[in-house]
């Protein structure tokens, strides 16, 4: 309803994105990811965020909509009564007495007239709603064929997110942070045979590709040691099974990860099929937390076979 102050804007996509990278209302960390990038929605390749800029002005054009219309409010009343006086509109021009409050009305004003035909906003077949006008300030991108595989309902929400950041290339391996500019042995922290680059850490390295071939040999699994977006993306099968093997996958990035933190900031590493364990022991609760009636026959067998349930 309220028209804010852009520094108010600010402040608040500040705190939102400070809690974000680091729990925290202050700023502690360089973000991992552009706020734009994360205002996407999830099928453009974000967070689903809202842009709290481009919201306020959709719904300051609601405003604009209003006096377009010609809405039976008091409010628009007083603006035709008081400002335009018999002038259009979309044509109007501020007088230098203007309030801030029409000022803002104005410039988003300006901002929607191409999106007025004969005063009516064209852009949504069943009128004007703040919603669609959020999506028309802030564009359409392509739909990422990914964010399926990223955002299934079986893995963690901790696994998801990591997911995400792997697929943007965005996690702050030694060899990334060495490029920035700090003074910092590149080694993985894992093997220490090569540059930790995200493409090494978790498809090269061989402690990375011992956890997934564990996994391999007590599931009777098919996962790969390359291309892991590429298959999780073309998985067949049904919902299900699609489902619980992205999220066994992504359960092994998100360990992977974990285990390299603690290595580097602990100097501990427990062995790779400890690691397979672990993300089995995860894999199972998930599955013991659904409704076992809503599973096929040859779903519940593929669950035994591939040791998730007893």
């Amino acid at each position: 309803m309220f028209i804010i102050p852009k520094g108010i804007i600010k402040r608040i996509e500040a705190v939102c994105r400070n809690f974000l990278w680091d729990n925290s209302a202050d700023y502690r960390r360089t973000p991992l990811v552009g706020w734009d990038t994360i205002c996407r929605p999830k099928d453009e390749g974000g967070l689903g965020l809202k842009d709290q800029e481009a919201w306020n002005k959709a719904m300051v054009g609601r405003l604009v909509d209003w006096v377009a219309a010609k809405r039976d409010s008091i409010w628009v009343h007083w603006v035709q009564n008081n400002y335009l006086k018999g002038q259009e509109w979309m044509r109007y021009k501020l007088s230098t007495n203007s309030s801030w409050v029409l000022r803002r009305i104005c410039k988003v004003k300006e901002e929607m007239s191409v999106g007025y035909i004969n005063g009516q906003w064209d852009v949504q077949p069943d009128g004007f709603t703040p919603a669609g006008c959020y999506e028309w300030f802030k564009g359409t991108r392509p739909r990422v064929n990914w964010f399926k595989a990223i955002w299934n309902g079986w893995a963690l929400p901790k696994h998801q997110f990591m997911g995400w950041l792997i697929v943007h290339e965005a996690l702050n391996t030694a060899a990334r942070l060495a490029n920035f500019g700090l003074d910092i042995e590149d080694k993985c922290y894992l093997c220490g045979l090569a540059a930790e680059t995200t493409e090494h850490l978790f498809y090269e390295c061989i402690y990375s590709k011992g956890v997934i071939r564990e996994l391999n040999r007590q599931t009777r699994w098919d996962s790969p040691m390359r291309d892991v977006l590429t298959w999780c993306v073309q998985r067949t099968g049904t919902v299900l099974q699609r489902g619980v093997q992205t999220a066994m996958m992504l359960g092994t990035l998100y360990q992977v990860w974990h285990q390299r933190n603690k290595s580097k900031n602990e100097n501990v590493l427990i062995r790779p099929e400890c690691v397979a364990k672990l993300i089995m022991e995860e894999m199972r609760s998930r599955v013991r937390g659904r409704d076992r009636a809503t599973m096929t026959i040859v779903e519940r067998d593929w669950l035994k076979r591939m040791r998730l349930v007893e």
